[in-house]
């Protein structure tokens, strides 16, 4: 189940959504049941294409204008926005009727947000944590300096952590993207059965070029919508991108991805290249020196660090940027967490070959050895098993599974 389709796969939440269902499909019967807006119809078939049937319920367009007052709507009452935005009475109805047609073996939710739904109790019921969604909303009210987004963030922090620990507790399972938080759900849901499926890549779309980078190339990737992303590319731009150019100013920054917000295009100018939606990110990661991932906030584990690592690029990344990752510094990126260590990380790559090949090598052999699609999914596939053997659980057999996702 899932509040948006993944497709195309160009945002994490989407990538990790989409490939989940086309390696399921190629031995279970699966289906998505998400939300569709208007003149989705390609996107439907799309994921139709992997081998998946699609039911949709409409969800019409929204303005910036009208999500800014259902947030402050949302400020008196004891649900989260994060809930209310996603719960509607056509889905639960929806729901009910798939459920009430078929016998699912397993139904899996992608995010706790969708937590708030009845789900037929004869299926096992497993929840695909992609974040710690209150550490998210906890870290965004550290970081936000306005004093009306720190209020808000806080009171969803309140509300939604309250939320998604009870999600955790009422599930049959829960899969995580790292053991660092498959260690907080345990501690607060011990009896909840959980597995670490971490972040992957395709390592054969994201490759190495074989070419020589223009050393004055600097890139960011990611959903440009996205406020963790937001924030980081501001950061960058703001607090670190000042102290490379007082050095190097040959240097263009490139911000690539969907969504840009008009705070992010008043960014653009002779060192600073934001280029909203392009068909393949990869021809600007191709060309960069460096692969910069500034993040200040955010959960779960970035899939843009192991696309940057999968092409062989040096990655200079904050703590938060590649957390839950097996990475070590100096080993297969570096990281730095003030302005000016970023900034002299990421000319000590510039101005040293051997460190930028050596990083690259790194990068591209972990990733290679441990996070393949394939090899999360085969053990997505285990869990379910053991999940359904439980006593008083579901179905018996693995024949139908549902997947869902968030955007």
């Amino acid at each position: 189940m899932s509040p948006g389709l993944p497709h195309p796969p160009i945002w994490g939440f989407g990538i990790r959504v989409n490939q989940f269902l086309r390696l399921l499909a190629r031995r279970h019967e699966v289906t998505l049941l998400t939300y569709q807006e208007p003149e989705e119809e390609e996107k439907v078939a799309a994921v139709a294409d992997l081998g998946v049937t699609v039911h949709t319920v409409p969800r019409p367009k929204s303005t910036e204008a009208g999500k800014r007052k259902a947030q402050l709507a949302s400020i008196a009452s004891t649900v989260s926005y994060q809930r209310r935005s996603l719960h509607s009475a056509a889905m639960q109805a929806k729901l009910d009727e798939l459920t009430a047609q078929a016998r699912f073996d397993v139904i899996q939710i992608e995010s706790s947000q969708l937590g708030g739904f009845d789900f037929n109790s004869r299926a096992v019921l497993v929840v695909d944590e992609h974040n710690i969604e209150y550490e998210l909303l906890y870290r965004m009210y550290q970081t936000e300096r306005a004093a009306v987004r720190r209020l808000y963030n806080w009171l969803e922090f309140v509300k939604f952590r309250r939320e998604e620990t009870t999600t955790w507790r009422n599930v049959s399972g829960c899969v995580m993207t790292s053991s660092r938080e498959l260690t907080i759900v345990n501690g607060i849901a011990p009896e909840t059965p959980t597995i670490v499926g971490p972040n992957a890549v395709d390592v054969e779309f994201f490759r190495p070029s074989g070419e020589p980078p223009r050393r004055q190339a600097l890139v960011m990737t990611g959903l440009m919508s996205y406020r963790p992303n937001v924030d980081g590319a501001l950061y960058f731009v703001r607090d670190i991108f000042p102290k490379l150019l007082a050095t190097r100013p040959d240097l263009t920054f490139y911000i690539v991805g969907a969504g840009a917000t008009d705070e992010l295009k008043q960014l653009a100018g002779p060192n600073v290249i934001v280029t909203d939606t392009v068909p393949d990110v990869r021809p600007y990661v191709h060309e960069a020196a460096v692969f910069v991932v500034p993040l200040r906030m955010g959960g779960g584990t970035r899939l843009k660090v192991l696309e940057g690592l999968a092409m062989a690029k040096p990655v200079v990344s904050t703590s938060v940027g590649c957390e839950g990752i097996d990475v070590a510094h100096g080993e297969h990126l570096l990281i730095a967490d003030d302005p000016e260590t970023f900034a002299q990380e990421i000319l000590r790559i510039l101005a040293d070959e051997s460190l930028m090949d050596r990083l690259g090598r790194a990068g591209r052999t972990l990733v290679e050895t441990r996070y393949r699609w394939e090899a999360v999914v085969d053990r997505l596939e285990e869990f379910y098993w053991r999940l359904l053997q439980r006593p008083g659980a579901a179905g018996g057999s693995l024949t139908t599974a549902r997947a869902s996702t968030e955007p």
